[in-house]
């Protein structure tokens, strides 16, 4: 697998990109602990500080550095409306994401997901992963816009009930069914 890209433009959105989240860009670290409904939906802690931040930001790099994951900042025009990040696990790479309010509804993670599932696939990764909290009706959203199906249940670390879900990232090989297609 080649190196995480520093930059991935989002298609669809002139001007948006995810840019590597790097040790200075605590400010969205410390943006996103503080919306009300990203803690309980997100691995982001209410209680981060700026310490914490800094921490978040600096493990970010190493991981990126080490290729286990990366973090990127959704960025429009200079502006960081969330972030957006890829992490290996036992079976592949999750997926996952985190937007400010006034980055919502605008298709920014829907777009994000689809770039770093292209950038996989890219690189012959043959599945992806997504894992939404029970409840999370925008996330779950997202994941189904974006093709994933529901795999199965289970619960999160804390204790939190979540929904894990499938993409395949490999296109059919040519001697296997295909769908009939209308003339």
């Amino acid at each position: 697998m080649d190196a995480f890209p520093l930059r991935i433009e989002l298609p669809g959105h002139p001007g948006a990109t995810l840019r590597r989240l790097e040790r200075d860009d605590r400010a969205i670290e410390l943006a996103l602990a503080r919306v009300p409904d990203v803690p309980p939906r997100t691995m982001y802690p209410a209680d981060l500080d700026d310490a914490g931040a800094r921490l978040r930001a600096e493990r970010n790099v190493a991981a990126a550095e080490a290729g286990s994951g990366i973090r990127y900042v959704i960025d429009d025009r200079g502006s960081a409306l969330g972030t957006a990040g890829m992490g290996r696990s036992d079976v592949g790479f999750e997926v996952f994401y985190a937007l400010l309010p006034e980055g919502r509804g605008r298709g920014l993670a829907t777009a994000a997901v689809r770039a770093l599932a292209s950038w996989l696939a890219d690189q012959g990764e043959k599945v992806l992963w997504l894992s939404t909290l029970v409840g999370n009706d925008a996330s779950e959203a997202v994941a189904e816009r974006c093709g994933f199906t529901r795999d199965h249940s289970g619960t999160h670390l804390d204790g939190r009930p979540l929904t894990a879900w499938r993409l395949s990232l490999r296109p059919p090989h040519a001697s296997e069914p295909q769908a009939d297609t209308p003339s």
